[in-house]
């Protein structure tokens, strides 16, 4: 049974439009080219570890985006979009993994990534690294040389303000986002 913000997440990214040449990053497990929607002359490549987790479909791309490392000639600057879904808490150093997507894509090109604040370690166990605060997204995808498009929140089906407040945990007055577990975001390289 898909979690709750999964289900967010597939309703955001089906009645998304990608076109041209589309780097799906992390796409060995679920690819997106049945998730969106798409012109017939697109053309989908999936960048992946390895030696993914799991693996129902082969990367054309392989590498680690938290390590640095030149992007080859032919890529560099030649895709439309990345997709980047359900990866972000894997990685263990965010502005490299960023400043490495950013140079794939062409000036313009847009990211459509996905970001957890509140979610439970899950497989594999020893990779699973970080959560991101709204304020921690929009500094990394700025300081990496994005501009924020739209971000949508990831809501849980409980009340999370609650469960804070029961905790006597002191959330910060004047911020509107407590109840979110995550953002969904488009964003355009600069």
């Amino acid at each position: 049974m898909a979690s709750y913000t999964r289900k967010q997440l597939e309703a955001w990214i089906k009645d998304k439009k990608v076109s041209g040449n589309v780097l799906d990053i992390g796409g060995s497990q679920l690819p997106i080219k049945d998730r969106v929607q798409y012109d017939k002359d697109t053309n989908f490549r999936i960048l992946d570890l390895k030696n993914p987790h799991e693996e129902k479909a082969k990367p054309e791309i392989i590498c680690d985006l938290n390590n640095h490392f030149a992007v080859s000639g032919k890529d560099v600057d030649s895709f439309d979009y990345a997709v980047c879904l359900e990866v972000s808490e894997y990685w263990w150093n965010p502005v490299q993994a960023l400043t490495n997507i950013w140079q794939y894509l062409k000036p313009g090109g847009t990211l459509l990534i996905s970001f957890h604040f509140i979610y439970p370690v899950h497989r594999p166990i020893d990779e699973d690294c970080l959560r991101y605060t709204r304020p921690g997204v929009r500094k990394l995808l700025e300081k990496t040389g994005f501009k924020i498009k739209d971000i949508v929140s990831r809501k849980s089906q409980y009340n999370i303000t609650s469960f804070l407040k029961e905790e006597g945990m002191r959330p910060a007055q004047g911020y509107d986002f407590h109840g979110d577990v995550g953002v969904l975001v488009e964003a355009i390289k600069i």
